[in-house]
């Protein structure tokens, strides 16, 4: 049918009917207009074939109508009937229309979307009908395999080299290829359904160090510290005495003579975690909070294993091992296990200027203990808790610290300081002897500081808060594991423990050694 869609040109000169030629009169001629009709082939199926009928019936209408006047010629001699030429006429449209009909409902044998001459027409490899249809197969494998158009449409260079060219693959040999294409599809499958893993923010907290998570929210000399914006502390003096930070001339100072290696204590290479909340060693939590604090303010931090006594408790070992390594600084602090750091970002600096802790005569400050019955020496005065020292390198202080060493021993200065050797009850052992005794020496050089912000906890209902520093005396299996949760919640735990134990070479040190190092 596309002979008619194509031009006059195509049509023939003439015509036979009965063996007589009949010639097409020159407005008989396929009409320019329907040129359009040409790129038919560029429609859905059908609308070019009900197109195409279009086209054919008035030509076809014109013929009867030659051979009706012939028939009338010979017949009647040369006379038209009206009727006849309406019955002709009837009938080739009732023939047509029936042959439009059939057409239409054809099943195309082309895909309905037309192909233009520019394009190589390749389904999708992933439809479910190229994979059922055999007559779609080498063309599957014309895309999996990707060749070149040449095979199609042949270049010049594939003229003069026509073996080079590969050739059209039969549905025969082009399974091989199909396999190749599914396997290409399944790894493709396997790379999406094994993507690479994001980092948890557990998986990466190592990264986050302890300057990282906590910056100084005042520096030495501002002139107040407000706890989160809602509760403030002023500096008593308009011009305070510590006017910078003093970095690793400061250090804190940690003593301990026991192992502390079982699960969930500090030496544990497991590490302490929440996620095993039952085995977390409240001392231990204590003792990282003051690592921690040391590496926010850039101070030095010292953990010594100590020795032990026979007579006496470990805890005689203050004196002289701080003197040691107070030496090397211009302050120290010595905290307790059970004790800490209320606010990791409350520098030091700023705390010796709200307690007016002076350079020149304050050797030592400690702070009062609770006002109850069994913290009374003999001569019914609150003892000073040694669990927190800050300590200046000064001649008065290494004074204090030999009385302090030599008291529990045989012959002292102090009689009745060997009874305080170890503990008897509520009677303190080291702290015993040095508040009944020592202090007593050195009344100008000893700086008391308030219970309720250097020393307590809020829980033992004896009036110290512990507001800046926390102490813990009771419950340390309990309240301090809370007050270590308090500080370091989630993952920071288990990420600056890890921390702490990567770098132990850089602050644990032992008692014999670091006596030996003059």
């Amino acid at each position: 049918m596309t002979g008619w869609a194509a031009s006059q040109d195509s049509l023939p000169a003439e015509l036979q009917w009965r063996g007589s030629p009949i010639r097409l009169q020159p407005n008989l001629d396929l009409p320019a207009q329907l040129s359009p009709f040409a790129s038919l082939h560029l429609l859905p199926s059908w609308t070019r074939y009900l197109a195409l009928t279009l086209q054919v019936i008035p030509t076809f209408l014109f013929i009867p109508f030659y051979d009706f006047g012939l028939l009338s010629a010979t017949m009647m001699g040369a006379v038209r009937s009206n009727r006849v030429a309406l019955l002709v006429a009837a009938v080739f449209f009732t023939f047509f229309m029936g042959l439009a009909h059939f057409h239409l409902n054809a099943t195309p044998s082309r895909p309905a979307t037309a192909i233009s001459d520019s394009d190589e027409y390749i389904p999708d490899v992933d439809s479910a009908a190229a994979a059922a249809s055999p007559n779609d197969a080498p063309k599957v494998a014309t895309k999996a395999a990707q060749p070149p158009k040449a095979s199609v449409f042949p270049s010049a260079k594939a003229e003069e080299e026509p073996e080079t060219v590969p050739a059209i693959p039969t549905p025969a040999t082009e399974e091989p290829e199909i396999e190749v294409v599914e396997e290409v599809v399944e790894v493709e499958v396997e790379e999406e359904e094994t993507p690479t893993p994001t980092p948890t923010p557990a998986a990466e907290s190592h990264v986050l160090r302890p300057q990282d998570f906590v910056i100084p929210s005042v520096k030495p000399t501002t002139p107040e510290f407000a706890d989160y914006g809602a509760w403030g502390w002023k500096l008593p003096h308009p011009d305070p005495i510590w006017k910078e930070s003093l970095g690793e001339r400061l250090c804190i100072v940690d003593l301990e003579s026991r192992p502390f290696d079982k699960p969930g204590q500090i030496w544990d290479p497991q590490g302490m975690s929440w996620s095993r909340a039952k085995d977390v060693h409240g001392p231990s939590g204590g003792t990282l909070n003051h690592w921690v604090y040391s590496q926010i303010h850039g101070y030095k931090y010292y953990y010594v294993k100590i020795n032990t006594y026979k007579d006496r408790r470990d805890s005689w070992k203050k004196p002289s091992v701080l003197s040691k390594i107070l030496k090397n600084h211009d302050v120290c602090v010595f905290i307790d296990s059970d004790a800490l750091f209320n606010h990791l970002d409350l520098p030091l600096e700023w705390l010796m200027n709200y307690w007016s802790i002076s350079p020149h005569n304050n050797s030592l400050a400690l702070a009062v203990d609770p006002d109850v019955q069994h913290n009374h020496d003999r001569f019914g005065k609150l003892f000073l808790n040694t669990g927190f020292m800050i300590m200046q390198n000064k001649n008065k202080t290494y004074d204090i610290f030999r009385d302090w060493d030599d008291c529990p021993n045989e012959g002292s200065k102090y009689p009745g300081c060997t009874e305080f050797r170890n503990r008897k009850g509520w009677q303190p052992t080291d702290q015993g002897g040095f508040g009944t005794f020592v202090r007593y020496d050195y009344p100008n050089d000893i700086k008391e500081l308030p219970c309720t912000e250097a020393n307590g906890f809020p829980e033992a209902n004896q009036g110290c808060m512990g507001k800046f520093i926390k102490h813990v005396w009771l419950g340390k299996e309990d309240r301090l594991k809370i007050v270590v949760g308090n500080v370091f919640p989630g993952t920071l735990l288990e990420t600056f423990h890890k921390q702490f134990l990567a770098a132990k070479d850089s602050f644990f040190t032992t008692e014999d050694a670091l006596m030996s190092n003059e």
